[in-house]
């Protein structure tokens, strides 16, 4: 897909179309440039001088889509400033390799300099016939348009001339070639140093002439020596060349001859892979697109730990390996409304009553309930305003049990509770609960569960499962898909309304607020704050969101903004992080205001510093917990009844519970209201309820709190207080909406919708149906789906939300992790979109068994490559989806922009790793890295799922709306439609407000162009999760991200409509069956309706045909329509489809696939013979083990000693030799002019140091000898005929002469110089590893057979073909396949 051109040593160019020119010059010239466009992608300029008398290039000159980049030996700018390596900016990335600076533009260029006299440029085929420079047009025909003026033939320095940019006082002129007349006798030397067996692979692929040529001028013009510059210059491009081409020559530098050095313990190669493994990356070479390139690399057994340093390979145990401890976790109420669940997940609910936070779901030992009601002028403003665990907490610190006001401390029914400060109290109990409630500045609590009390809880606090994605589960065995809906199926009051979900952005409605929110809860994420040494444990991002919501949001700004900091202290700490220091930065007036003679302590660990204590400690006094803040007495003082601090004298004596003052001497053997209000009672009720006054019931009975609903048939009752309300009458139940009805009646709820017994809904792949009340589910196990949109915003496998917009190529996900063998890996490459280096993911390389799909610009092609296993798949359209199924249970849908979803099947389950988590359905381990580190911020994840080690790493994650702040009202006012009635039936199924939040990032950021693509490409991410959740929605519209369907419908015609929620699987000529998977969600996009004469739509055409007009020949796999097989054993091949299976087992070099026929070949009969040989004389074959070493020890030499030790064999004591040059085989070797020894006793030996040449080498020579041994006389040996099995015939097969093979037990030997050939008329044969012969379609063509040079006994192998009958074939070709 590209072209390449080269500059290299002395003057010497190569142009994109093959031309070879020399150009000495130290000008600055128009290197190549895109100048037949009206907006030019690139241009590249550069100049050479003249250093100790050698020619090197002293500066290139590159601007990339108007990035200027200047590279001078040492240094390197861009846009003016000077750049350390890596560098990546704006889809331009430089990095330095072993040998090479390599500059990289998204564009479609690659430019490497080895900062000397080398410098190469890559192009994509899409610039061809626009380019011009030194480098030429691209368009593919030599001389014309460069050499070939007004059909004038004009020499190099004339071209030249045309693109020569002097400076703008500069008068700058080419240096005159020196005369070549004697040059032409150095052409033979030139011919043998390219002609090593070294460069052995490039001799089919680069043409030599031109570097001979080359070679020729560099040994005339420069110094005449071996290891001189020039010619040194020209072998590397050689080789260079031949990589690029597909060749890996081998080492061709000698110590004498073009020696390289490395630096530390490394090696240099001329054929190194480009992409070496490294002890971060120690995969990187599995996903190597490059050529192999020239070097120092490190030696086998060592991996690259940096640019010149290698270690050993323990460097490969630097995975980090992690065994999951049972630790207790953590739920959190913060701020009144943000609610933290055992298993991480986050959200945010406001609530208005009383709720289980958490509670034992089969049994009755322990019930936390929380008291979530309004606290202000909005709804949104909500407070927690008690807990109650047996006890009844407020606010205010005050303790009821059983409705009785008790002091602290307090030990009853298994539960101890105390004040260690004023800001906290802390309760435990002995089934394995411990609470710390926060009073000041706001309420908060924080509950701690036991690993006892795993999957064995529920409540707003989720079921401790380590699952996040199952957190939102009912007690009637139903899935939310909202945390409002969650929540309100946990009030235990009947007569509590349903809380609705809020979209509201508060800071949005005051800009003073939001100055004073930024201002204070920035200080979070300051990476050199006095938060900053917990960033790597605690992520302050969800807790910096928080803070801002609340600030903005809360009446008293200050204490809801120093109680969201406060969480992120108190979460540090559990990580064992102390921040002492924080409240010197902020919410000081705390630590100054602490009652009576108390003083603040930022880190509290016990409760000690009290009179009890003191006088006689109890079990407050040893407790240890998690530390907490507040104020204490200060040191040497005790806590008092009174609450005063006291000296210890002062302190009352505590004796079996009484409490004696100092100095006595013994002898021992409730409703809220605000002042400004007026509480009254209502006592009118709607029939059938009746009214319930607790004023005149009994002390203890129970009230309307304890009304049984639908949704709290199975929840206990815990009253805290009677409440007078209205009731229903016995063996009724409130439904919830004001009215009663029997308990049979009640309803399933499922995200806010009642449904009665009998229905069914879907959760996930999963049928749940009704029944007495309660939500009956299959347990089908579902596949994973990780999403990828916009600008960088990822939705793991198992639920975790977060951004990253790197600038490399990320590994999304793959099942090649630790050391196991995988099928598939995803790789995405972010591609710049706007000026603020804001990154959106354009560029998909799936890599599938051994298939590499390559999706694009819109489209896909599929290179094969040679290592990995046949993974069937197909490649489908669906809607504005290319949709990618594979049979190993991957499916991966593609909207040819920004939005990818990848879906795996259950079988993955924790057995994949990448940008989109393990998959093991806990979102809390997803964040691990590639070296299996768990680590918590996103760019550190981000970055160590890089492809390419030397990809400069992100360092912030920064916020386009900050950038252009401009463009946040706008973004917000287009994104509003997330949130507006168009998409209401969804709010209740998939929560908008993160969709919502990408919306307005991805718009803020697309502000060179582009505006509507981001926009609409983040509400068809909505859209499209809609649509998973069975819930359609049409939001286009002619104004609103419009799809023209009809530009695909004839003229005249109306086939083609836009579907938003897709439409049923299509019969298409990839998938004539018709057949989808169901792990398909509906694909929005335009759909046509085929008519019944032609049922089938062509995706390639996208139009609709008649049946069987046009049917691929394997729908699974695209067909290459040649097919080259180089592997020598066996490769077996299949290509399925439901029309014809086809396999091949025979060695097959080319075949051209036409056609499709369900016939079959019966049978194959093969057979072959050796034969016995008499004693006789013969010549061995030819023998070259060597090549000429150029320097003054080296030479060529075929001695019998070397050529035995390469394998051959042949007799101890030949009868004759014969020598003969390589490059003239035909010329006695006395005649050629050179010194050399042809001893019929030990072989040939020649020294370059005995030549008398210009450029003394020794020619490339070859022996052979003359046997006579009976050592080569075999016994006869006949194979019996076998019988294939059967294989489906593909019609009209046609393949070239096969590579002679030989039978599996061929060694090297020496046979005599005759061979012998036989000359049979054949019909279409094909020669399998066995010598088997199988026949297809007559023809005429001869062929011949030789026999095998070296076996390891002399045979003489006859091939016998037997003729298959074939049945009749009825066959009908089909269209000509370009895959």
């Amino acid at each position: 897909n590209s072209k390449i051109y080269f500059t290299w040593g002395n003057y010497h160019f190569k142009a994109f179309d093959g031309d070879v020119f020399q150009l000495p010059s130290s000008c600055n010239y128009i290197f190549t440039s895109q100048c037949r466009s009206a907006y030019e992608d690139f241009n590249i300029q550069m100049r050479r001088e003249v250093v100790n008398n050698l020619p090197t290039i002293s500066k290139i000159t590159m601007i990339l889509e108007g990035t200027a980049v200047e590279l001078v030996k040492g240094s390197i700018a861009v846009n003016g400033k000077t750049i350390t390596l890596p560098f990546s900016q704006s889809g331009v990335h430089i990095e330095k390799r072993p040998s090479y600076i390599a500059i990289q533009a998204k564009l479609g260029l690659v430019a490497m300099w080895n900062e000397d006299d080398s410098f190469m440029v890559e192009l994509d085929n899409k610039y061809k016939n626009q380019t011009c420079g030194l480098c030429g047009d691209f368009n593919g025909v030599q001389l014309y348009d460069e050499f070939i003026k007004n059909g004038v033939e004009i020499s190099p320095a004339d071209f030249g001339n045309f693109w020569k940019m002097d400076g703008p006082t500069e008068t700058c002129t080419e240096n005159p070639l020196p005369s070549d007349e004697k040059c032409h006798k150095l052409t033979s030397v030139c011919e043998h140093l390219l002609s090593s067996p070294s460069f052995s692979s490039c001799k089919d692929l680069v043409a030599t002439d031109s570097f001979i040529k080359a070679c020729v001028a560099d040994m005339c013009h420069c110094e005449k020596t071996s290891d001189s510059f020039c010619l040194c210059s020209t072998i590397t491009e050689f080789s260079r060349q031949c990589v690029h081409a597909g060749g890996k020559p081998t080492q061709w530098r000698t110590e004498q001859f073009c020696s390289k050095s490395c630096p530390n313990n490394m090696v240099h190669q001329e054929c190194g892979s480009a992409c070496a493994d490294t002890c971060s990356h120690p995969d990187r070479g599995q996903v190597c697109e490059e050529h192999c390139t020239d070097g120092c690399f490190c030696p086998p057994g060592n991996w690259r730990q940096s640019l010149f340093k290698c270690i050993c390979t323990t460097c490969a145990g630097g995975q980090w390996s992690c065994q999951e401890k049972n630790c207790p976790s953590t739920c959190s109420v913060e701020g009144g409304s943000h609610i933290t669940t055992y298993d991480g997940k986050a959200y945010t609910f406001h609530g208005d009553c009383t709720y289980v936070l958490s509670k034992q779901c089969n049994g009755a030992d322990f019930t936390v309930l929380g008291d979530l009601v309004k606290c202000g002028l909005t709804d949104t403003e909500s407070c927690l305003k008690a807990v109650t665990l047996v006890i009844n907490i407020q606010a205010s610190g005050k303790t009821f049990v059983n409705r009785i006001y008790s002091q602290l401390p307090l030990s009853t029914g298994g539960v101890k509770i105390f004040q260690p400060s004023t800001f906290f109290i802390i309760v435990q109990a002995s089934s394995g609960i411990e609470l710390q409630i926060q009073l000041i500045p706001v309420m908060q609590v924080y509950i701690t569960a036991s690993p006892a009390h795993r999957q064995k809880i529920c409540g707003l606090c989720g079921n401790y499962n380590s699952i996040q994605a199952d957190d939102f589960t009912t007690m009637n065995g139903g899935r939310e898909g909202t945390g409002a809906g969650f929540a309100n199926t946990w009030k235990i009051r009947a007569n509590c309304p349903d809380v609705k979900s809020s979209f509201e952005a508060p800071c949005s409605l005051s800009l003073e607020n939001e100055k004073y929110a930024k201002q204070w809860c920035s200080l979070l994420s300051d990476p050199n704050g006095v938060f900053a040494p917990c960033h790597k444990e605690i992520n302050p991002d969800i807790y910096k969101e928080n803070c801002m919501y609340d600030s903005c949001n809360c009446e008293k700004s200050e204490d809801c903004m120093c109680a969201a900091l406060s969480s992120y202290v108190h979460a540090c700490a559990s990580k064992g992080i102390q921040l002492d220091s924080w409240r010197n930065m902020a919410c000081n007036k705390y630590t100054t205001t602490c009652p009576g003679n108390m003083v603040y302590a930022s880190s509290i660990t016990n409760s000690d510093r009290s009179c009890r204590c003191y006088s006689d400690p109890d079990f407050t006094c040893s407790t240890t917990f998690q530390p907490v803040d507040g104020c204490i007495c200060a040191e040497g003082t005790y806590l008092d009844d009174g609450g005063k601090c006291v000296q210890p004298t002062s302190c009352s004596c505590y004796f079996k519970g009484q409490v004696i003052p100092p100095g006595e001497v013994i002898i021992t053997g409730h409703i809220l209201c605000y002042a400004v209000f007026h509480c009254m009672q209502i006592t009118t009720c709607i029939a059938p309820m009746v009214f319930f006054n607790c004023s005149k019931a009994d002390p203890g009975v129970k009230g309307s709190e304890c009304q049984k609903s639908c949704n709290t048939l199975d929840m206990a009752c815990i009253s805290t207080e009677c409440v007078s309300g209205c009731m229903c009458p016995n063996e009724l139940v409130s439904d919830g909406k004001g009215g009663c009805i029997k308990e049979s009646q009640c309803p399933c709820i499922h995200n806010g919708i009642p449904h009665q017994a009998g229905d069914s809904i879907k959760i996930d792949c999963n049928t749940c149906t009704c029944k007495d009340s309660k939500w009956e589910c299959s347990t089908n196990l579902c596949h994973g789906t990780c999403a990828i949109y916009g600008e960088g915003h990822y939705i793991t496998f198992d639920g975790k939300r977060y951004n990253f917009n790197g600038g490399c190529e990320y590994t999304l996900a793959q099942d090649y992790c630790g050391n196991a063998d995988g099928t598939f890996r995803v790789i995405t490459e972010n591609i710049p979109c706007g000026t603020t280096g804001t990154t959106c993911s354009k560029s998909i390389k799936l890599f599938l068994g051994n298939n590499e799909l390559i999706l694009t610009d819109g489209s896909y092609q599929v290179v094969q490559r040679n290592t990995g296993t046949q993974v069937p798949y197909q490649i489908r359209t669906m809607g504005i989806y290319l949709v990618i199924e594979a049979n190993n249970g991957l499916i991966l849908m593609w909207d040819r922009k920004t939005s990818m979803f990848i879906k795996l099947s259950p079988e993955f389950k924790g057995h994949v790793c990448g940008l989109c988590g393990n998959y093991d359905r806990d979102a809390n381990n997803d964040f691990t890295s590639r070296n299996q580190e768990l680590v918590v911020d996103p760019l550190d994840f981000g970055n160590s799922w890089k492809v390419s080690p030397s990809c400069p790493n992100t360092q912030t994650n920064k916020n386009p709306c900050i950038s252009n702040p401009y463009r946040q009202s706008w973004a917000q006012k287009q994104c509003s439609i997330i949130k507006s009635d168009v998409f209401t039936s969804c709010h209740s199924q998939v929560d908008p407000s993160p969709f919502f939040d990408a919306c307005v990032r991805d718009s803020c950021a697309c502000d060179s162009g582009g505006d509507c693509e981001c926009f609409c490409t983040a509400v068809a991410a909505y859209a499209e999760a809609c649509n998973e959740a069975a819930v359609c929605v049409a939001w286009r519209t002619p104004d609103i991200c419009p799809l023209f369907c009809d530009y695909y419908n004839p003229p005249g015609e109306c086939e083609w409509h836009y579907k938003p929620c897709g439409a049923s699987c299509m019969k298409t000529c990839r998938n004539p069956s018709g057949q989808c998977s169901a792990q398909i969600p509906p694909l929005e996009g335009c759909y046509p309706k085929c008519p019944a004469n032609q049922p089938f739509f062509d995706e390639d055409t996208m139009k609709c045909v008649e049946k069987d007009k046009k049917m691929y020949p394997c729908p699974t796999t695209p067909v290459p329509t040649t097919l080259t097989v180089t592997t020598r054993p066996t490769t077996i091949f299949t290509f399925t489809t439901g029309i014809c299976n086809f396999k091949s087992n025979f060695n097959i070099n080319i075949v051209h696939f036409r056609g499709v026929c369900n016939h079959k070949i019966t049978s194959v009969q093969t057979s072959f013979q050796t034969t016995a040989c008499e004693r006789s004389c013969k010549w061995t074959e030819w023998f070259d083990t060597t090549f000429p070493v150029p320097g003054s020890s080296g030479g060529d030499s075929e001695i019998y000693d070397k050529i035995r030790a390469e394998g051959y064999k042949f007799c101890e004591k030949p009868s004759n030799i014969q020598c003969r040059a390589q490059k003239y085989p035909d010329k006695d070797i006395s005649s050629l002019g050179q010194v050399v020894q042809c001893d019929l006793a030990k072989g040939l030996t020649c020294k370059n140091k005995d030549q008398k040449s210009p450029f003394p080498l020794c020619y490339n020579y070859q022996i052979r000898v003359l046997c006579c041994d009976e050592n080569l006389c075999t016994q006869t040996t006949t194979m019996p005929p076998t019988t294939k099995p059967e294989y489906c015939k593909i019609c009209s097969v046609t393949t070239l002469p096969p590579v002679p093979t030989s039978p599996s037990s061929t060694t090297k030997t020496t046979t005599t110089a005759s061979t012998t050939q036989t000359t049979t008329p054949r019909s279409t044969t094909q020669t399998t590893s066995s010598s088997t012969t199988i026949t297809t379609s007559p023809t005429t063509t001869p062929t011949s057979t030789e026999t095998t040079s070296k076996p390891s006994t002399s045979t003489s192998t006859t091939t016998t073909p037997t003729t298959t009958t074939m049945k009749p074939c009825t066959c009908e070709w089909s269209n000509w396949l370009n895959f």
